[in-house]
């Protein structure tokens, strides 16, 4: 079952660098040409490494949309998986993106799926139980091939929401979980900027058309509702202990990612 299968290997940049001389008014700066794989690009930078501050938009990316950019197959599998618990990863189903859309990358046994969505720019990983598999996660096949024709994310959510109202899409039938338990989360602009997200490990529970007055919920609580929707959840957070823990485990992981997407944290 594979709605796209081409599948894509950007290997990591390789950086070159040859100084030149500068100007005699940039005293604390140097320009300096890198090769980014065959592609040259100049910064002026202080000190003598040659730095590049990569956007998300310069690697690759899915339907050229910096927004949408593309992993390398192993890294975007690992950082799947990183959304359930230990116990479940082994065994859970991953579709990854590659330039023609989501495809199987991984067949699991349990019925667990994880992805990464990167629906509107918000890049994340979450892993589903079979109820959200079937129900939810066609979201995000039905999100990349609306955006491979050209879609905009609001013609997209406006077009999902209006088949949620036709029944082409259906809410979850029955109580189930959603595990998103990754210390990552990032939103990616239109231009591909990209900024990193305040980490919140959690669990969610399906609550279609509840709000927050339904459940006694608020944002900062023990459980609160993400969004008024047919696709709304109940967001319950883990503890302080184990966030902590769930962060120090992922750094090695963290790295490889940032540096994938082009992320640059402020200094």
């Amino acid at each position: 079952m594979k709605f796209w299968q081409q599948r894509h290997s950007p290997g990591p940049d390789v950086l070159n660098s040859q100084h030149f001389k500068a100007d005699e008014g940039e005293r604390h700066a140097l320009h300096e040409r890198c090769l980014v794989g065959d592609r040259p690009d100049v910064r002026v930078v202080s000190g003598r490494r040659c730095a590049i501050r990569r956007r998300a938009g310069e690697g690759a990316r899915f339907a050229q949309s910096p927004q949408y950019p593309l992993l390398p197959r192993a890294l975007e599998i690992e950082l799947a998986l990183s959304a359930a618990p230990k116990h479940l990863r082994d065994d859970a189903t991953v579709w990854a993106l590659d330039k023609s859309g989501y495809a199987i990358a991984k067949n699991g046994g349990n019925a667990f799926t994880c992805v990464v969505s990167r629906r509107a720019g918000d890049l994340f990983p979450v892993c589903w139980d079979a109820e959200g598999t079937r129900s939810l996660l066609p979201l995000d096949f039905e999100d990349a091939r609306l955006r491979l024709s050209g879609k905009s994310g609001p013609e997209i959510e406006a077009i999902e929401m209006e088949r949620f109202k036709s029944g082409q899409y259906h809410a979850p039938s029955r109580a189930g979980v959603a595990y998103m338990l990754s210390s990552m989360r990032y939103r990616i602009d239109e231009h591909g900027g990209v900024t990193r997200t305040t980490s919140n490990p959690h669990l969610m529970f399906y609550g279609p058309n509840l709000t927050d007055t339904d459940i006694g919920g608020a944002r900062g609580a023990f459980v609160f509702i993400n969004r008024v929707g047919p696709d709304g959840m109940m967001i319950v957070p883990v503890g302080q202990k184990e966030r902590e823990a769930i962060v120090s485990d992922a750094q090695s992981l963290i790295t490889q990612v940032e540096q994938a997407i082009g992320y640059q944290p402020s200094r």
